[in-house]
């Protein structure tokens, strides 16, 4: 009986996951029988998953009868964000590049294949449009900050991504064949820094370099990102490698 018990409790967690999940892959709100039909779940148990979901605040219906993530999602995000270390201890340097370059400043983390952006500093008048949602991600390929954490891979890992991945390309710029990613990644090895030529998303360029622990490992990556030719790119890596060196110190000193 107790097994069975577990059991139940195991398959409605599995349930809850799909449903918010899908939720969470798109921006517009979900139909009932989209969920159903995406999740394989049968209507009547969605909809009970979904209300006592909404009860708090992790899902919304709205007038429309769609369903989205809550708000209680957004506290909880706030919460984690706040403990994360990394963001702690790069803020300040963070503002004081954005100052140097007039550009806006991304602060990112490895989640499996993606990087996940966790903090920005932006102006105003561009910063709208070239921040990255916090918690947003994007392929590891496809961006300055990824290139940087591939760097620290076995040739066996970079192998094992390519494979998982296929290098889908997000623009025409992306990099899409294993060899041009090795060629590249070498690349960043040698300069110790990383472009996105616009291969993240049309008309938007960005330059990264990494913020290591105590071990030499890159924990994050910090990248300046730009719709302009980047023609001031030798004096904004500069101010970006130190940014990164200073970030790091101040993580060792721990």
């Amino acid at each position: 009986m107790v097994a069975k018990d577990k059991l139940k409790q195991v398959q409605v967690l599995e349930r809850v996951r799909k449903i918010l999940f899908l939720l969470a892959s798109r921006r517009d709100p979900y139909t009932m029988h989209e969920i159903a039909a995406a999740t394989d779940i049968h209507m009547s148990t969605a909809h009970r998953l979904l209300w006592n979901l909404a009860e708090d605040g992790f899902v919304e219906r709205d007038e429309a009868g769609g369903w989205r993530l809550g708000l209680t999602f957004m506290e909880l995000g706030s919460l984690v964000r706040g403990r994360l270390e990394i963001r702690e201890k790069a803020i300040s340097a963070m503002q004081r590049l954005h100052e140097q370059t007039g550009q806006t400043i991304n602060l990112s983390t490895r989640r499996d294949d993606h990087v996940m952006y966790i903090e920005h500093v932006y102006a105003p008048e561009t910063g709208v449009r070239l921040a990255r949602q916090i918690g947003a991600m994007a392929p590891l390929h496809c961006t300055s900050g990824g290139k940087l954490f591939l760097c620290d891979c076995t040739p066996q890992e970079v192998s094992s991504y390519i494979a998982r991945t296929g290098l889908a390309p997000r623009t025409p710029h992306s990099i899409t064949t294993a060899e041009k990613l090795i060629l590249e990644l070498n690349r960043v090895k040698e300069l110790g820094w990383a472009e996105d030529r616009e291969e993240l998303e049309m008309g938007i360029q960005c330059i990264g370099a990494a913020i290591r622990d105590k071990t030499g490992k890159a924990v994050a990556a910090l990248t300046i990102i730009s719709s302009s030719d980047m023609q001031h790119k030798p004096e904004w890596v500069k101010h970006l490698k130190n940014a990164v060196q200073a970030i790091s110190r101040n993580l060792c000193q721990d």
